[in-house]
């Protein structure tokens, strides 16, 4: 059963669009070690930042149920290919420009990571029937994989190179180029007449009904559990920073962060395909409550551990919310998958930039430690949340 189940992993179109993941994300993530370092030499407040961050990730959200529309439409090569692309360019540009010009590019790249998260999605989700949640739970923590790498390799390569040192990270990002352009095809299936009409069929026989019984809590478990790890990752830098760490250890927090949640990812979509949907939320958000809180007046080696649990039990929900909202959307894959990576990456741009305000006020590391309230509501909002009992 656990060789039917990993046999995605021989996909080759599978392998191009978890790769295309990686690279994005490690773009993605290593870009905060860029915004506090271009924050501190420009002297950016915290809300400024927040402002910033809240830019980036609003462009990404907004622009991902288009994409993954078009992608239904149309099908993902274009948009997984020419996603990456678009981030090579502006983070290219990132390492070279001055403060202000790498800052807008830096924003602008956005809209290449809102068109590669839901057409490699709709991809991910289509390759197996038999462990579908497994599948999108992988091509999840090749992305996280990549969160967790970014800052890392950033790190080292500014405290090395500094800022033009970036450049080789864009550059190794066109191995997912060649690799998209080559594997990944657009389906033979007619999925361009899906439009509109597939969403009318959702109350007519789809396994999951639209109801607001389960669309409130699921909204309340997206924007709490996604809120907590995008402003830990754009905010524990800069707090790290500030106190003097240098980006070498900056880059090991939030990379350990994410190397949990990469790890989380898998281990909830198993989770969820085997024992049950809210069983995997459910223990996700109850487990991460305590590291949340500690991980910050820890000292070392506690708080990398701490971060480690954090980042692993936040990041159990992630597949699992993804194939419920799928599920809510049948034969509109892509849109689905943009409308909650969409709603996950607004939540957590607008919960960063309060976090921000609240930040200004009382200070990052009490705001920080402020998030441990979200899991608990993402717990409470789980036991009202229909479902069944496993992914299908």
């Amino acid at each position: 059963m656990a060789i039917q189940q990993a046999s995605f992993l021989k996909d080759k179109t599978y392998r191009s669009v978890s790769l295309t993941h990686f690279f994005v994300d490690v773009l993605n993530n290593s870009r905060t070690l860029l915004v506090a370092i271009i924050a501190v030499s420009i002297g950016l407040t915290n809300a400024q930042v927040g402002i910033a961050l809240l830019l980036y990730n609003v462009g990404s959200a907004l622009s991902q149920p288009f994409f993954g529309a078009l992608a239904d439409r149309y099908g993902p090569r274009l948009f997984v290919v020419g996603g990456m692309v678009w981030m090579i360019i502006l983070y290219s540009l990132a390492a070279a420009a001055g403060d202000w010009i790498a800052l807008a590019a830096i924003t602008l790249a956005g809209f290449g990571s809102g068109a590669v998260h839901p057409s490699g999605a709709k991809v991910a989700s289509e390759t197996s029937d038999v462990a579908r949640t497994q599948a999108t739970g992988v091509f999840f923590a090749a992305g996280q994989t990549g969160l967790f790498l970014g800052p890392i390799l950033a790190g080292l390569l500014l405290e090395a190179f500094g800022r033009p040192g970036y450049l080789i990270l864009p550059v190794l990002a066109l191995s997912a180029v060649f690799a998209g352009w080559r594997y990944v095809k657009n389906s033979s299936e007619p999925q361009a007449e899906a439009g509109i009409n597939s969403i009318q069929t959702v109350t007519k026989g789809s396994r999951r009904p639209i109801s607001w019984r389960t669309v409130i809590p699921l909204t309340i478990i997206i924007m709490t559990s996604s809120t907590i790890g995008i402003a830990t990752i754009n905010f524990a830098p800069k707090l790290f920073t500030e106190v003097g760490y240098g980006p070498i250890y900056v880059g090991l927090t939030a990379g350990l962060f994410m190397m949990g949640s990469a790890a989380g990812g898998i281990i909830g979509g198993t989770i969820g395909d085997r024992v049950g949907q809210r069983v995997a939320i459910f223990s996700g958000m109850i487990g991460a409550i305590i590291p949340l809180y500690l991980y910050i007046p820890a000292g070392d080696p506690w708080r990398f551990a701490l971060l480690l649990l954090s980042g692993f039990f936040a990041g159990m929900p992630h597949s699992v919310l993804v194939i419920i909202t799928q599920g809510l959307i049948p034969g509109r894959r892509a849109f689905a998958s943009g409308l909650i990576l969409g709603l996950m990456f607004f939540s957590g741009a607008v919960g960063s930039y309060l976090l921000g305000l609240l930040a200004d006020e009382v200070g990052l590391a009490i705001a920080l430690q402020a998030l441990v309230l979200l899991p608990i509501i993402a717990a409470m909002a789980t036991l009202i949340l229909p479902g069944r009992s496993k992914s299908g």
